[in-house]
């Protein structure tokens, strides 16, 4: 049956955020289903993996890890700059938001699905990869600010986030494709409806 369903799930994706931009622009309170959008997004792109087992194992070493980097980062400043999270990503613990460790296995395995099927060493696949998920928080970045996601002290974004950016999902971009087989269709897509979803909202 989950087989069966997949081919549906990026059309499920497209209309979700289509309602999400339409939510955005006349539900003053929209960005607090933030949260929700992107539990759904990970649970989709998770059931769309050829081999749940091995997905499920990147998973939670990518969640758990994107927890901890994103809870040095608050604490200390020293990863990704000064920065608070807001209130539209859900619960929190220690300042952190809990899908927050989701977050980061969305963007690793969308951004590694666009290019897995180059036929390129695994390290520069990894590298790529890195690029576009560093591409893609670069776009994502004005649209919490703006909704509160997220805040940067004195709202100057540093270089140092990026970096940390880069270096980090590259890291769980090479776990990913080390460890999982196979072309996940759903995260190829919603790479793309990311990016439209977040232009637009720059720009209302």
């Amino acid at each position: 049956m989950r087989v069966k369903l997949i081919p549906y799930f990026p059309i499920v994706l497209l209309i979700f955020h289509v309602v999400g931009i339409m939510l955005f622009q006349f539900y003053q309170n929209a960005s607090e289903l933030s949260w929700f959008n992107i539990l759904v997004c990970g649970i989709l792109i998770f059931l769309s993996e050829p081999n749940l087992k091995k997905a499920g194992d990147v998973l939670a070493v990518i969640f758990v890890l994107g927890f901890i980097i994103e809870l040095i980062g608050i604490k200390t400043g020293y990863l990704f700059g000064n920065y608070t999270y807001g209130n539209a990503l859900g619960a929190i613990i220690f300042n952190v938001p809990i899908i927050i460790g989701l977050n980061w296995f969305i963007i690793v395995v969308a951004s590694s699905n666009v290019l897995r099927t180059f036929k390129i060493p695994l390290i520069q696949l990894a590298f790529l990869s890195g690029l576009l998920a560093t591409f893609l928080d670069a776009l994502i970045e004005p649209v919490a600010i703006k909704f509160d996601f997220w805040k940067w002290e004195n709202n100057y974004i540093p270089f140092l986030n990026y970096c940390c950016w880069f270096i980090f999902s590259s890291l769980f971009s090479y776990l990913y494709l080390s460890l999982t087989n196979g072309r996940n269709t759903t995260a190829f897509y919603l790479f793309f409806i990311w990016i439209l979803f977040f232009l637009f909202l720059n720009f209302i």
